[in-house]
């Protein structure tokens, strides 16, 4: 009877010892339940690490404004500002001619020829440019002289410059109805042995200054002898 009881009793004290081991094995295992818990709560769906979320997310910003650039206007690049055009200064006038005078333009030309007799060698003619303007007109220096056929083609060359005539280089003022005049010069034509140009039909002038022509289809006679053809600077008289 007495075995039987120290093995009861032992199976008491056994059960007592499991009771007490039991207890801080509970509280052990509320503790694990709390931390884990906690755990789940800290960590992110994706396992991401806490204290670094929290600490993306506590950053301070600045709270100093910041400025936009302007939105480009169109689909090209931003335009630059505009400034107002510099001054621009108003356009010279044109210089006046001399003595307020323009210069006579063939459109009121009429050009002639007159016969003035034969000299030494020489036969002269007075080429006359006459103003049929309303107004005065200036000729200065010496016109250019040609010769035309009946077909229009030139006959020789132009005449070459000489001194000969009444002009003295000057300019020559023409009030409407006035002529200038130039000396026209060729050789006789015995003296040259009959080695002439052929007969032109036209007489063509640019007067002192002009791109533009005038022409008479009177020669009075002239026919150039001897290559020698020559005309002088304009002046105001006959030769």
């Amino acid at each position: 009877m007495s075995h039987t009881h120290r093995r009861d009793g032992r199976g008491r004290r056994r059960g007592g010892r499991n009771k007490a081991r039991g207890r801080p094995c509970g509280a052990w295992g509320a503790a694990l339940a709390l931390a884990c818990a906690a755990a789940l709560t800290a960590c992110g769906p994706d396992g991401g690490d806490a204290d670094a979320a929290g600490t993306a997310s506590d950053a301070p910003t600045s709270s100093a404004p910041t400025e936009s650039a302007p939105a480009p206007t169109g689909t090209g690049t931003p335009a630059e500002p505009t400034q107002p055009p510099p001054p621009t200064s108003a356009a010279p006038s044109a210089s006046p001619k001399p003595g307020g005078i323009a210069r006579c333009e063939t459109d009121g030309l009429a050009l002639s020829l007159v016969a003035d007799g034969q000299e030494m060698n020489s036969k002269y003619f007075d080429l006359r440019l006459t103003n049929t303007g309303g107004e005065p007109c200036d000729l200065l220096g010496h016109p250019g002289v040609s010769l035309l056929d009946a077909g229009g083609k030139r006959v020789g060359e132009p005449a070459t410059r000489s001194q000969d005539g009444a002009g003295d280089g000057g300019p020559v003022r023409l009030r409407p109805g006035q002529a200038a005049h130039a000396t026209v010069k060729t050789a006789g034509e015995g003296v040259t042995d009959g080695r002439c140009w052929p007969e032109a039909a036209t007489l063509l002038v640019y007067p002192p200054g002009s791109k533009q022509t005038v022409t008479t289809r009177d020669l009075a006679g002239l026919r150039v002898c001897g290559d020698s053809f020559q005309v002088g600077p304009v002046g105001d008289r006959a030769p």
